[in-house]
């Protein structure tokens, strides 16, 4: 099944170039500091070998490219980075690309899933064993990854040229993980499989489409049980909750804070119609779900602009409870970081710190150990009274800094 859908792309027409400029390489390699740039293709038959700053999990491995270059658009490949990876992109990301930290993926001896056919789904994947909550599950680069712009601007024959040219980059391994995808060309397996990353922040021209052929093989479900993330453009998946033997891992294809008929409105999209047990459940007990569902964007909104008519010092906790009822796991984080940060609002020492420390561990999970909040978090859990939030709405005290009971 797919992964996360770019939406519907509508490509630019046009007379297809065929073999115009797909036999030219570019003049210099990005992936080479300006001091002694190369060009890197078949003519010279050189590969450029990145330099970066020492911060690689890896070793620095070789790239070549850039290869076929149309307009700004170019093939960069290198076979010794996960399943090998190619990249369809500029120049200037490619340099970006090529300088991120290279993450030893999991081994296919490690991992604790196998892939299966799932009644009423195709292909999903399936627990070999019990999966702690907070076990890393994969850690993966991505096969192919090809910025948006080209994606869907350039002509359609011509890009159709230089995919077939970029999958042929791959070693064997990696070009059958990723035909094996659905889809029925490059194209529409970038389109059904794929997942949006900016790797220059989120500068519009930074904005690409990574493919990750294992991660696309996790079904959806409306209550996952797997958090994914990427940082740079690894791709990390977290087991949200306890998974238990045969149990089949999924994630979330859509915003899943979303009442049962807009949820599976959205995923109609997709082109099915979703059958997990929270799209199954009774009517009844469908409408006790988005009745939660309702309240939680209420106290949201009333925590965010502190409505004083509604907040007090449980709005977080309450707030929590009901994340914890709709079992919306991957969402945690935020919830638990919100309630702390509020319970130190008003002063209460011993929920402040009990909130922020449950808090560092769904943010890791969700986020890695380095993201702010959990850093946040952290500094709250260790003395609640010097964080700056601290009592600064207590009653009768608003602004000001109180002074524990």
């Amino acid at each position: 099944m797919r992964a996360t859908s770019v939406g519907s792309f509508v490509a630019l027409s046009g007379i297809a170039v065929g073999a115009l400029a797909l036999s030219e390489i570019c003049p210099r390699s990005p992936l080479q500091g300006i001091e002694d740039q190369i060009c890197a293709g078949p003519k010279w038959g050189l590969s450029a070998t990145r330099k970066g700053d020492g911060d690689s999990s890896l070793p620095h491995l070789p790239w070549k490219g850039p290869e076929h270059c149309v307009n700004e658009t170019c093939i960069f490949s290198n076979q010794h980075v996960g399943d090998g990876i190619v990249l369809f992109t500029s120049e200037r990301d490619a340099h970006i690309a090529s300088n991120f930290p290279v993450m030893a993926s999991s081994t296919a001896a490690t991992l604790p899933f196998h892939t299966a056919e799932i009644a009423g789904k195709g292909i999903g994947v399936v627990a070999d064993r019990k999966i702690r909550k907070g076990e890393t599950i994969l850690v993966r680069s991505p096969t192919i990854m090809v910025q948006t712009e080209a994606h869907v601007g350039m002509e359609p024959g011509t890009r159709d040229v230089l995919y077939d040219l970029a999958v042929d980059r791959l070693p064997s391994k990696g070009r059958q993980l990723f035909m094996g995808q659905m889809g029925r060309d490059v194209f529409d397996k970038i389109e059904m499989n794929c997942f949006q990353l900016y790797i220059d922040g989120a500068n519009e021209s930074g904005g690409h489409l990574g493919c990750y052929p294992e991660i696309s093989r996790f079904n959806h479900d409306c209550r996952p049980n797997v958090h994914n993330r990427i940082n740079n453009m690894t791709h990390t998946t977290v087991a949200a909750r306890d998974i238990e033997l045969g149990e089949e891992l999924s994630i979330s294809y859509i915003d899943v804070i979303l009442p049962r008929e807009e949820r599976r409105s959205r995923l109609r999209g997709w082109g099915f119609e979703c059958a997990c047990s929270h799209c199954r459940m009774s009517d009844e007990e469908a409408a006790a779900s988005d009745a939660r569902l309702r309240r939680i964007k209420q106290l949201e909104s009333a925590l965010v602009n502190f409505n004083e008519t509604v907040v007090t010092a449980e709005t977080g906790a309450q707030l929590v409870d009901l994340y914890e009822r709709e079992r919306l796991d991957i969402h945690l984080g935020r919830v638990y970081t919100r309630a702390a940060l509020n319970f130190a609002l008003f002063g209460e020492e011993d929920k402040a710190r009990e909130f922020a420390r449950v808090a560092v561990e769904a943010v890791e999970r969700e986020s890695g150990p380095d993201a702010g909040d959990a850093k946040a978090m952290r500094i709250l859990a260790e003395n609640p009274r010097a964080h700056w939030t601290w009592g600064k709405r207590r009653k009768g005290r608003a602004g000001q800094t109180g002074k524990g009971k």
